[in-house]
């Protein structure tokens, strides 16, 4: 896995420019605050419809990373499977580190 993404989403949670969990991810995709979302690989199926969807539709950049216990083990929360960025800087950084791939 990638620390350094991993410490740059540590980073993004302490400025408080996240938001976690598939309700609190609608929202801000919703509301327009969402820059980018990043998707646990062990999602549930449901969940990760909805989620593409949207993001889709809003041309929100998606990226799928390593599972629930990694992603909840970076934040400092436990079983996280989606965590949203709020912020351009952060979500650029974390596009940039994770390859400048994102969907």
């Amino acid at each position: 896995m990638n620390d350094k993404l991993l410490g740059m989403l540590g980073l993004c949670v302490r400025a408080g420019k996240a938001v976690f969990g598939a309700f609190s991810a609608e929202k801000a995709i919703e509301m327009g605050t969402c820059r980018l979302v990043i998707l646990a690989s062990d999602i549930g199926q449901s969940n990760k419809r909805s989620i593409e969807y949207k993001c889709k539709r809003d041309n929100i950049p998606l990226i799928y990373y390593s599972d629930k216990e990694t992603l909840s083990r970076a934040v400092g929360k436990k079983d996280i499977p989606i965590i949203c960025v709020c912020d351009d800087n952060f979500s650029s950084a974390i596009i940039k580190i994770h390859g400048g791939v994102a969907k």
